[in-house]
């Protein structure tokens, strides 16, 4: 609609210089009324076992220095609440990118990453979604979603040392959305010792290493870091160059700081906190190349920055076995509170298992140095982005994705836009926080390398935590509240009935 007069306005009795000030405003409100601004470039750092506590500006008491994360947290928001879908790497990735809880997989759907994708064929996922409206879309980094390989005789196939590495893998990256992939299909030091770009492998893997897994002979694990950073900036560069005007998706899941710990020769010895804290300090480094060349490029201003981590961290102090360096021998060692004050590490029910750091920054739409203390899942992105896009979200997609983008340009009001969460442990085990209570239907961590609590006669069959009263979780009430128990347990029920979190249709 064109610019209006006022209603009976005399403005042929209005000073020269007034007249031609009102022409000027009421042209340059015509010129914004008719000028769509484009879509943001959206950028997504998933830092591997980041723990709450490892960055400084979510814990005073951190002993390593993350200075550009900090600086990130400043220039946006950060989450004190902010959870990945699960305690352990692959449920949060699947989460993330489809905005469906892992919950809802059967936990046998893990292995499948050893053959084929973890991610059914039908369904969206958040780089689909962009990529339909006109973004270009990159990942650079740990895929660790699975893919098919093929041997010689066409067949489908694990990364084992008898795969046809000519033959392009099917089911990653480039078949769930994304234009480019470079990085590694599982960690930097697991399974197949070889970097990929798109669906082949770099280098040929000729040789074998523990106990058989295949290996390109110039691989070595410290070099995925700064490998998969550089093609991060080349990325950012490339649209800049290729696409000025049109958006990006960048999801850049880092190798660090999952073992093998293994810090770029300039990183090692800078931290107080061993190899460990080098690999964090490597990690912010990375953060704060990824915001200059933005920068650099002009690019700052219209681009939304997420970063987090696929789930609390295992706080190792080295490379070796749990017997040379057990989980959470961080702390022990270095007095370095990986997790802050929660209870737990990865895999564990407990918050320092899925509590993870959640900083986002968008210029001119996130509150600067601005902190939320509301509950939020990674699972949460799909529907966000989609409310940034416009687009609604086709039936049965993201079933259990909120959208959180009314936190994060302040125009929240009312309720809580999330209530309840469930998480994975390590083992599978299901884990409801709602409100301030937290319910475990088992005893015991869940975690990696421990073996399962049985209930003993009159004991707790499970465990509830009141984050309020007890944020240590050390007192276990499910003796002492056991209708909590069963009204939390009805809930928990009707969530998993009912296919998608309440509240949310598609």
């Amino acid at each position: 609609m064109g610019a209006r007069w006022p209603h009976g306005y005399a403005w042929r009795h209005m000073p020269a210089v007034g007249l031609m000030a009102l022409v000027c405003a009421l042209a340059s409100a015509e010129l914004a009324a008719t000028t769509v601004r484009r879509p943001p470039n959206i950028v997504i750092i998933l830092v591997d076992d980041l723990g709450y506590g490892d960055v400084r500006s979510n814990f005073s008491e951190s002993q390593i220095p993350t200075p550009n994360i900090d600086q990130l947290a400043q220039q946006g928001m950060r989450f004190t609440d902010a959870h990945s879908g699960a305690a352990v790497c692959s449920p949060t990735r699947y989460g993330l990118l489809t905005g469906r809880s892992f919950s809802r997989q059967p936990e046998y759907t893990i292995g499948f990453q050893m053959f084929t994708s973890m991610i059914d064929d039908k369904r969206l996922t958040l780089p689909e979604l962009l990529q339909a409206n006109g973004y270009h879309t990159g990942a650079f980094g740990k895929w660790h979603l699975g893919q098919t390989f093929y041997d010689k005789n066409g067949k489908p196939s694990a990364p084992t040392a008898e795969a046809d590495w000519s033959r392009p893998s099917t089911g990653g990256p480039n078949d769930q959305g994304f234009d480019e992939f470079y990085g590694v299909p599982f960690t930097h030091g697991h399974v197949l010792w070889a970097l990929m770009s798109n669906r082949l492998v770099t280098e040929k893997p000729t040789e074998t290493i523990h106990g058989g897994w295949p290996r390109a002979p110039s691989f070595r694990p410290e070099d995925v870091m700064p490998a998969t950073t550089r093609k991060a900036l080349e990325y950012i560069d490339w649209n800049a160059r290729e696409r000025p005007d049109r958006p990006f998706f960048l999801y850049f899941p880092t190798v660090a700081i999952h073992d093998p710990l293994v810090p770029s020769a300039e990183f090692v010895g800078k931290s107080p906190v061993g190899i460990y804290g080098d690999f964090v300090m490597q990690t912010d480094a990375a953060v704060g190349q990824v915001v200059a060349r933005l920068k650099q490029h002009g690019l700052l201003e219209d681009t939304l920055i997420i970063l987090s981590s696929d789930n609390g961290s295992a706080g190792q102090a080295g490379n070796g076995t749990v017997e040379e360096f057990p989980f959470g021998s961080v702390r022990t060692v270095y007095g370095h509170k990986m997790n802050g004050d929660w209870r737990g590490i990865k895999g564990t029910l407990w918050e320092g298992g899925h509590r993870v750091p959640f900083i986002a920054s968008w210029p001119g739409r996130i509150q600067p140095n601005s902190v939320s203390n509301r509950l939020i899942v990674l699972d949460d992105l799909m529907a966000t982005v989609a409310a940034i896009l416009g687009v609604t979200l086709p039936p049965d997609s993201a079933e259990d994705s909120y959208n959180i983008l009314p936190y994060l340009d302040g125009t929240h009001s009312g309720p809580p836009i999330r209530r309840y969460a469930v998480f994975n442990t390590f083992k599978g085990d299901h884990v409801l926080r709602k409100d301030q209570w937290v319910l475990a239907f088992h005893l015991g961590s869940g975690g990696q390398f421990t073996t399962r609590e049985q209930p003993v006669p009159g004991g707790p069959k499970g465990q509830l935590y009141n984050l309020k009263t007890d944020p240590a979780q050390t007192n276990n009430l499910w003796l002492k509240r056991r209708k909590v128990v069963a009204e939390l347990t009805a809930f928990y029920k009707a969530h998993m009935d009912r296919g998608s979190s309440l509240g949310i249709n598609r």
